[in-house]
């Protein structure tokens, strides 16, 4: 009886033996992990790269300042003297070019001096026009009596005054003084009593005509700080550019 229990015993004890204490789980292949994960960190970046792109700021265009408030004291002083010399002026209003171009105050003048015409129409700050007026007065008329005793001066034909461009208009250059309304060029001077006398090289020949254009050039700079002319450079064969550009130790420029 005994061995009949035992033997019927013996398939239960094998089948517990079989039987593990903890249930392993299947284990993951590295290179499937990573395949898998692949994926969604890409998308990760992409949505940082993009949520970047949405929130940088777009770049601010540049600043336009309008032009300074004028001196209204300095401007009384100006005009004060201007009709002390006789021009016929007319204040007009701020000119605001793009950039830095531009002049707080413009002025038109008719009548540079008593007597002498302007053409065409002018745009330049005060102290530009009371420059060109004392130039005018101090130098001009006194150098046109080399011309002749009946010779008198009646006009000038000026060719630039205010113009938002850089210097000479090349691409790169400083910006000119003409931008700023401190530089005329004169092309022409008029007279009652002797042919118009354009600004050009001269040919050395001792002419009164060649006097009075070295007179009135080497005069222009007790005006001004910068004088251009014929064989300054290619630029300036045909007029005499004028400005008050402001240099260290109050150097001039007169070529």
């Amino acid at each position: 009886m005994r061995i009949v229990w035992i033997t019927l015993l013996i398939p239960f004890v094998l089948a517990a033996s079989d039987v593990p204490g903890v249930v392993p789980l299947p284990v993951e292949k590295p290179e499937q992990t990573a395949a898998e994960d692949a994926p969604s960190r890409e998308k990760a970046v992409d949505k940082k790269d993009t949520a970047k792109e949405q929130t940088a700021p777009e770049p601010s265009e540049p600043v336009d300042p309008p032009p300074p408030a004028p001196d209204e004291a300095a401007l009384a002083a100006c005009e004060a003297q201007l009709k002390a010399l006789g021009t016929v002026f007319k204040r007009q209003d701020a000119v605001d070019g793009p950039g830095i171009c531009g002049l707080p105050a413009s002025y038109s003048v008719d009548e540079i001096v008593r007597g002498i015409s302007v053409a065409p129409t002018t745009q330049m700050r005060c102290r530009t026009v009371l420059a060109t007026a004392r130039w005018i007065d101090e130098v001009v008329i006194p150098a046109a009596k080399v011309l002749g005793d009946d010779v008198r001066l009646t006009g000038i034909r000026q060719a630039s005054t205010y113009v938002c461009r850089t210097r000479n208009s090349q691409p790169g250059a400083k910006i000119s003084e003409h931008a700023r309304g401190n530089a005329v060029d004169v092309r022409q001077f008029e007279f009652d009593g002797h042919d118009p006398m354009p600004i050009q090289p001269q040919q050395r020949k001792g002419s009164p005509e060649e006097a009075f254009q070295k007179a009135v050039r080497a005069g222009a700079c007790l005006h001004f700080t910068t004088v251009l002319g014929p064989g300054s450079d290619a630029f300036h064969d045909d007029h005499l550019h004028m400005d008050l550009a402001q240099r260290r130790s109050g150097y001039r420029l007169c070529q």
